[in-house]
């Protein structure tokens, strides 16, 4: 079994590959652009690593996949809003590059795309306590917009050509090796340091979390 991991030097797509290489017997692909975000010596050292933005992606470099799992994504919701440029070209023109070459890909059993809960908006605004796959989208940042608009090509993929696709939309992650300049390590490094902590709004919003472990393991189950 080949499994090819995108985003797989990232936080929770790191986790993820580290789950498989401990507990799964298979052939492990990981492919990654190596952002700032995104670091290497996460992921064991014999696992096969290309370094390459999903946007530039051809069939022969996963042609052998059984399954694709797509973590790879510009995912700070603060740099979304200042330029989100770079979100449309991995969030969307990337997915829809992955998802032209995985459909070509003969033995493919799955394409697994990595989502966020965040494409269904400000819960609270939309007096909605919990969501499922059948609850409509409405994001609220570049961030999210360009994850619905992902989510919605491999939907479309899976009824206009029949791949076989998963879409995750789990809450906000936490857990070793996550990048500095996420919600929680802010605020860890704050305290730390003796600064104010920031908030959003009156800071009385309410997040859910899992931690990643639990979550990557979910993903391969």
């Amino acid at each position: 079994m080949n499994i090819v991991v995108t985003g797989g030097c990232g936080f929770i797509g790191s986790s993820f590959v580290n789950y498989l290489y401990e507990n799964v017997d298979c052939d492990i692909t990981v492919i990654d652009k190596l952002t700032y975000a995104a670091n290497p010596k996460l992921i064991p050292s014999d696992v096969e690593l290309i370094k390459a933005d999903i946007c530039k992606i051809e069939e022969e470099d996963i042609y052998e996949a059984d399954y694709i799992v797509n973590f790879a994504a510009e995912s700070h919701v603060d740099n979304s809003i200042s330029n989100g440029k770079p979100f449309i070209k991995t969030n969307v023109m990337g997915t829809y590059n992955l998802l032209e070459v995985s459909r070509k890909i003969p033995n493919l059993k799955k394409f697994v795309q990595i989502s966020t809960d965040e494409v269904y908006g400000d819960m609270e605004s939309r007096s909605i306590m919990e969501a499922d796959e059948h609850t409509s989208l409405k994001p609220s940042s570049n961030y999210s917009a360009t994850k619905a608009a992902a989510d919605h090509l491999v939907e479309a993929a899976g009824r206009t050509h029949g791949l076989p696709y998963l879409i995750t939309r789990t809450c906000n992650n936490y857990g070793v090796n996550q990048h500095h300049e996420k919600f929680l390590p802010t605020i860890i490094n704050s305290i730390n340091l003796g600064n104010a902590v920031p908030l959003y709004g009156d800071g009385k919003q309410i997040r859910e979390w899992i931690w990643v472990e639990d979550n990557v393991r979910l993903v391969y189950d």
